[in-house]
């Protein structure tokens, strides 16, 4: 069907997710299908929203960004998460922010130079949002794994 994703498409996106970079021609040969059909396979998911963009990963400590840090943010009114969301899309440091469930509202990784960076980002541009009631740190102490699921499987 045109609107579904089948084994192939899968292998694809399994391809894609490990190195964005990989070409066409690299992805047919691995695949043992023609590059034209994997061009024709790769358009029809982004026409259908199932790829959505492509980015590359970054080694921040190796950038100087040495601290990581998630923030659970516990919200004064739950109607106020969609103003307090587009005030922290402001902040460049913000790199992953997701509305949930559970014990807080709101949470969110940075990434920061330093304890300094983190703290200025933190009391400057965070806790000066209206509709937020409190937060709780969590400092990255090592990153193991960033991956996509293997849908391949």
């Amino acid at each position: 069907m045109k609107n579904k994703i089948d084994l192939i498409d899968l292998q694809i996106i399994q391809l894609l997710s490990e190195n964005a970079q990989i070409t066409y021609t690299e992805i047919a040969k691995k695949l043992i299908i023609s590059s034209g059909t994997v061009h024709a396979r790769v358009k029809k998911m982004w026409d259908l929203g199932f790829i959505v963009g492509s980015t590359m990963k970054l080694n921040y400590k190796a950038i100087g960004w040495d601290l990581t840090v998630f923030l659970g943010i516990h919200l004064k009114q739950t109607n106020a998460f969609k103003d307090v969301i587009e005030t922290l899309l402001q902040i460049p440091e913000v790199v992953k922010l997701h509305h949930i469930s559970g014990k807080y509202d709101i949470f969110l990784k940075i990434h920061a130079r330093d304890s300094d960076h983190y703290r200025n980002i933190y009391q400057k541009r965070i806790l000066s949002i209206p509709g937020i009631k409190g937060i709780e740190s969590f400092i990255s102490l090592e990153e193991n794994t960033n991956r996509h699921v293997d849908f391949s499987k």
